[in-house]
């Protein structure tokens, strides 16, 4: 996967733990409104959707990679059935 997909998986999650955590901190009376960098709990909610989303990119980056390491010695083990094009 391209580093522009996992930019936009990255985006996506961003949002959606943004949203969640808002919703509930606004639901339990943690803040009012939207989560706000000028606000602990919105500082907070900031820090946990932006380590989720880091996690979680920087987890589909190292797959990427062994998948392509892997590739790489299967076609350097078995080159008559592993053509590079």
């Amino acid at each position: 996967m391209g580093w522009i997909a996992r930019r936009v998986v990255g985006a996506v999650i961003f949002a959606c733990v943004v949203a969640i955590l808002g919703a509930y901190a606004v639901t339990a009376g943690y803040i009012t409104g939207e989560p706000t960098l000028s606000t602990a709990c919105g500082l907070l909610i900031f820090g946990i959707a932006f380590g989720a989303s880091l996690g979680f990119t920087t987890y589909m980056k190292h797959r990427d990679k062994v998948r392509e390491a892997w590739a790489e010695y299967y076609a350097r083990t078995y080159p008559q059935y592993y053509q590079r094009r």
